[in-house]
């Protein structure tokens, strides 16, 4: 009989190898691919990765799979769900920047088109400011997708909010709570957080319940 860490252990080997199908299967040249992909994976698996982590790409890529109907350029969007957070430093202000810039270069190493790239890359940077162009769905999706997990249940609200304070551990509690105060506000201000309408009807009033509710933690 298998224990239960045993037990963990299969089932995280069962994920990482459904991610890695996942990435390779975007690319012609699998072998390439497969050092690819254990390069990304360790990047997102480092010791500063609470949220901004593979569980945060696997639940990207789901939600996308879930709306792919409605998605354009769906391997784009997978290409921009796998390298959106690639680089990641909560002490940073270009992390998108320096993200876009390791897509580029990894992509044009395995052969992916200058059109292609170009529009993963404006994909990344636009999850600065998380502001939608006009008539453009599939950015808008993308952009949904990411801030999914504001519109969760309210136990995994809290996990998430936990996370994002691990990783800013090293501000202190006032520091951090002036900081992620003004982000949350900054979204409920928002007419609508959520851009697709469907999307926003799903999530919409539970994400402004979690953000209030956690901005009453913060007081």
């Amino acid at each position: 009989m298998k224990n239960i860490g045993e037990s963990l252990t299969i089932k995280e080997n069962d994920r990482i190898n459904s991610l890695r199908e996942n990435f390779c299967n975007l690319f012609e040249n699998q072998e390439e691919a497969a050092i690819l992909f254990k390069e990304v994976a360790g990047q997102y698996q480092a010791d500063n990765r609470f949220y901004h982590n593979l569980e945060h790409i696997e639940n990207l890529l789901n939600f996308l799979k879930q709306q792919k109907q409605q998605i354009i350029n769906f391997q784009t969007l997978t290409f921009a769900a796998w390298f959106h957070d690639v680089v990641y430093d909560a002490r940073a202000q270009d992390n998108e920047e320096q993200s876009a810039k390791y897509s580029q270069s990894c992509l044009r190493k395995l052969g992916v088109s200058e059109e292609v790239i170009k529009q993963v890359t404006d994909l990344i940077l636009a999850t600065k400011k998380h502001e939608v162009v006009e008539n453009n769905l599939d950015l808008a999706l993308f952009l949904d997708g990411d801030l999914a997990v504001l519109g969760s249940d309210e136990r995994k609200y809290n996990e998430y909010a936990a996370k994002i304070r691990q990783e800013y551990h090293w501000l202190s509690d006032d520091q951090y709570k002036m900081g992620r105060r003004s982000f949350l506000e900054n979204l409920l201000n928002r007419s609508k957080i959520f851009f697709v309408e469907d999307i926003n009807q799903e999530l919409e009033q539970q994400a402004r319940r979690n953000i209030k509710s956690e901005i009453d933690t913060l007081s």
